[in-house]
């Protein structure tokens, strides 16, 4: 990228006059500079800095004041380089016509599960990681993304996944898993809770629609609607060997569409579970302060709790206290 176009688009001030005119790439880091690179120098120290250009760097993208130390490579200063790194990622994004997709935390879990060709791929969180991404993609790579504000600020536009709502189980079984007919094709017995089916089924149409070659993996423990099977004492059990289980939902939106399924499908066997200053439109039938007073109910057959999971387990492992003798 020639020097001047990328000062211009990270709206940056050249601190000196340099001999070199342009960079082959960028790297965070300076032990990963190679030759004609520039560094992004986050929190750059002087040290740091030196051993950028002594491995090779043409350019030094800084937010803060800096003495220039070799004046044949680029200085360049920028008031943010959050909003630099974001401005080169949206400009990458357009000239390479990249196209982006907007999921729900539920199809980013399939998709993390399912074998995806490699011009597909996930967008990664962390911002260095992203911005890597974004830069060494090829031309009309795919990204799928559940955080709509990194969409909103790195693409041009993007096209959303949505929930197919005539989506049927066709599985009369157990609710932890999905059997469905889609475009033709016949899924079954997919570890995907039935309370997704529209999820999964909207993901899927979406992938053949675009013409995006996946194949299912182990779809097992995707963080969501996830069962924790218990005994008359509270125990943890294996999968499936009680007929009671605590369901345990952190996502808000998540935790509403799950009680109204769970209410729907099995009534007066279901207790909503909620801890005591959370606000919900759903109508709990038990309000916690503490996590172990779960341990109260008592005829229940899915009782979903708005919690973690391990906060669930290490509750339920947890073993009482054996009275001493001064308890008596």
């Amino acid at each position: 990228m020639n020097i001047e176009n990328l000062r211009r688009l990270i709206n940056a001030e050249v601190l000196n006059k340099p001999s070199v005119s342009s960079v082959l790439n960028f790297s965070f880091e300076a032990k990963n500079i190679r030759q004609g690179y520039a560094y992004i120098g986050i929190n750059a120290n002087e040290d740091e800095i030196k051993e950028a250009i002594l491995n090779g760097a043409y350019a030094v993208i800084i937010e803060d004041d800096f003495e220039v130390i070799d004046k044949e490579i680029a200085f360049l200063k920028v008031d943010s380089l959050s909003v630099a790194l974001m401005r080169l990622m949206r400009f990458e994004s357009s000239y390479k016509n990249l196209k982006f997709y907007s999921i729900n935390c539920v199809q980013k879990a399939i998709l993390k599960r399912t074998s995806l060709p490699k011009h597909a791929n996930i967008l990664p969180i962390d911002t260095k990681e992203l911005f890597l991404k974004i830069i060494n993609a090829d031309k009309n790579d795919i990204f799928f993304s559940d955080d709509i504000k990194i969409l909103s600020k790195i693409a041009p536009f993007y096209d959303t996944v949505w929930t197919d709502t005539q989506a049927k189980a066709i599985n009369k079984g157990s609710i932890f898993f999905t059997s469905i007919i889609c475009d033709d094709v016949y899924y079954q017995n997919l570890a995907i809770p039935k309370a997704f089916k529209g999820f999964l089924s909207g993901l899927i149409r979406h992938l053949n629609k675009n013409q995006i070659a996946f194949k299912m993996g182990d779809l097992r423990g995707i963080e969501h609607f996830e069962p924790v099977f218990v005994d008359r004492n509270f125990k943890i059990t294996p999968f499936g060997a009680s007929f009671r289980a605590f369901i345990v939902e952190s996502d808000d939106e998540l935790f509403e569409m799950e009680a109204n399924f769970l209410r729907k499908n099995f009534k007066d066997s279901v207790e909503i579970c909620i801890p005591k200053n959370y606000k919900t439109k759903i109508d709990s039938t038990f309000i916690f302060n503490d996590i172990a007073e779960l341990k109260q109910l008592k005829d229940f057959r899915y009782a979903i709790v708005k919690c973690q999971k391990q906060e669930l387990e290490t509750m339920l492992n947890k073993s009482e206290a054996e009275k001493t003798l001064f308890d008596f």
